[in-house]
Protein backbone atom coordinates (compact mmCIF):
# COMPACT_ATOMS: atom_id res chain seq x y z
CA UNK A 1 0.00 0.00 0.00
CA UNK A 2 2.80 2.36 0.86
CA UNK A 3 4.13 1.54 -2.77
CA UNK A 4 1.24 2.64 -4.40
CA UNK A 5 1.04 5.97 -2.49
CA UNK A 6 4.74 6.38 -3.10
CA UNK A 7 3.90 5.55 -7.18
CA UNK A 8 1.13 7.56 -7.60
CA UNK A 9 2.82 10.62 -5.62
CA UNK A 10 5.69 10.27 -7.64
CA UNK A 11 3.45 10.32 -11.14
CA UNK A 12 1.19 13.25 -9.73
CA UNK A 13 4.90 15.21 -9.15
CA UNK A 14 5.94 14.38 -12.96
CA UNK A 15 2.83 15.42 -14.42
CA UNK A 16 2.84 18.53 -12.69
CA UNK A 17 6.82 19.67 -12.64
CA UNK A 18 6.47 20.95 -15.91
CA UNK A 19 3.56 23.27 -14.56
CA UNK A 20 5.88 24.11 -11.71
CA UNK A 21 8.89 25.04 -14.19
CA UNK A 22 7.28 26.82 -16.91
CA UNK A 23 7.78 30.43 -16.88
CA UNK A 24 6.73 33.68 -19.01
CA UNK A 25 7.31 34.15 -22.62
CA UNK A 26 6.64 31.22 -24.05
CA UNK A 27 2.86 30.23 -25.40
CA UNK A 28 1.07 27.24 -23.60
CA UNK A 29 -1.99 25.47 -24.40
CA UNK A 30 -4.62 25.92 -21.69
CA UNK A 31 -4.85 23.36 -18.89
CA UNK A 32 -7.97 20.08 -20.00
CA UNK A 33 -10.16 18.49 -17.55
CA UNK A 34 -8.31 16.01 -17.05
CA UNK A 35 -4.81 18.00 -16.13
CA UNK A 36 -7.40 20.01 -13.95
CA UNK A 37 -7.87 16.70 -12.13
CA UNK A 38 -4.51 16.04 -11.74
CA UNK A 39 -3.57 19.29 -10.72
CA UNK A 40 -6.22 19.56 -7.62
CA UNK A 41 -4.90 16.16 -6.59
CA UNK A 42 -1.46 17.01 -6.64
CA UNK A 43 -2.26 20.57 -4.54
CA UNK A 44 -4.34 18.58 -2.00
CA UNK A 45 -1.38 16.39 -1.08
CA UNK A 46 1.19 19.29 -1.66
CA UNK A 47 -1.74 21.23 1.07
CA UNK A 48 -1.29 18.03 3.96
CA UNK A 49 2.43 18.54 3.54
CA UNK A 50 2.90 21.71 3.93
CA UNK A 51 1.03 25.01 5.22
CA UNK A 52 -1.60 25.74 2.47
CA UNK A 53 -2.60 29.22 0.99
CA UNK A 54 -6.06 30.89 0.77
CA UNK A 55 -6.79 30.43 4.90
CA UNK A 56 -6.78 26.99 4.73
CA UNK A 57 -5.39 24.99 7.86
CA UNK A 58 -2.83 21.64 6.99
CA UNK A 59 -4.71 18.73 5.24
CA UNK A 60 -3.89 15.46 7.41
CA UNK A 61 -2.24 12.87 5.57
CA UNK A 62 -5.21 11.20 4.57
CA UNK A 63 -5.64 13.77 2.00
CA UNK A 64 -2.78 12.25 0.27
CA UNK A 65 -2.59 9.37 -2.73
CA UNK A 66 -5.90 10.31 -3.35
CA UNK A 67 -7.19 8.12 -6.38
CA UNK A 68 -8.24 10.29 -9.45
CA UNK A 69 -12.20 9.40 -9.21
CA UNK A 70 -11.81 11.21 -5.94
CA UNK A 71 -11.89 14.51 -8.24
CA UNK A 72 -14.01 16.27 -10.73
CA UNK A 73 -14.79 18.82 -12.26
CA UNK A 74 -17.58 21.05 -10.48
CA UNK A 75 -17.60 23.65 -12.62
CA UNK A 76 -15.96 24.83 -15.87
CA UNK A 77 -16.14 28.33 -16.51
CA UNK A 78 -14.67 30.69 -19.01
CA UNK A 79 -10.90 31.25 -17.89
CA UNK A 80 -11.01 28.37 -14.99
CA UNK A 81 -11.88 25.57 -13.50
CA UNK A 82 -13.02 24.60 -10.06
CA UNK A 83 -12.19 21.02 -9.20
CA UNK A 84 -13.90 19.09 -6.35
CA UNK A 85 -11.70 16.26 -4.24
CA UNK A 86 -13.48 14.85 -2.01
CA UNK A 87 -11.59 13.09 1.21
CA UNK A 88 -13.80 9.88 2.14
CA UNK A 89 -11.75 9.42 5.54
CA UNK A 90 -12.67 12.63 6.21
CA UNK A 91 -16.32 12.83 4.45
CA UNK A 92 -15.04 16.33 3.22
CA UNK A 93 -14.93 17.87 -0.50
CA UNK A 94 -11.48 20.45 -0.39
CA UNK A 95 -12.44 22.84 -3.68
CA UNK A 96 -9.37 24.00 -5.97
CA UNK A 97 -10.03 26.98 -8.78
CA UNK A 98 -7.61 26.60 -11.48
CA UNK A 99 -6.88 28.85 -13.91
CA UNK A 100 -6.16 28.20 -17.96
CA UNK A 101 -2.78 28.94 -17.67
CA UNK A 102 -2.77 25.80 -14.67
CA UNK A 103 -2.49 28.27 -11.49
CA UNK A 104 -4.29 27.72 -8.20
CA UNK A 105 -5.87 30.60 -7.17
CA UNK A 106 -8.63 29.41 -4.73
CA UNK A 107 -8.98 26.46 -2.39
CA UNK A 108 -12.08 26.36 -0.10
CA UNK A 109 -14.72 23.86 1.24
CA UNK A 110 -17.77 25.65 -0.67
CA UNK A 111 -16.87 25.55 -4.02
CA UNK A 112 -17.81 29.37 -3.94
CA UNK A 113 -15.11 31.74 -4.95
CA UNK A 114 -16.44 35.63 -4.64
CA UNK A 115 -14.21 36.40 -7.12
CA UNK A 116 -15.41 34.66 -10.68
CA UNK A 117 -12.76 36.24 -12.76
CA UNK A 118 -10.10 33.78 -10.85
CA UNK A 119 -7.48 37.16 -11.14
CA UNK A 120 -7.18 37.30 -7.34
CA UNK A 121 -6.57 35.07 -4.24
CA UNK A 122 -10.00 33.86 -2.70
CA UNK A 123 -10.19 32.14 0.77
CA UNK A 124 -13.54 30.92 1.79
CA UNK A 125 -14.60 29.84 5.47
CA UNK A 126 -14.55 26.06 5.72
CA UNK A 127 -17.00 23.63 6.31
CA UNK A 128 -17.78 19.93 5.07
CA UNK A 129 -19.91 19.23 1.87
Amino acid sequence: MKRLALLVCASLFLLVAPILSAHEGHDHTPVSMKKAVEIALATVHDYSLKQPPFGLQSLDKSWRGLPQTAAQIHKNELGYYVVGVTNPQQGKTLYIRILLDASVTGANYTGEFSDVSGSSLSASSAHSH
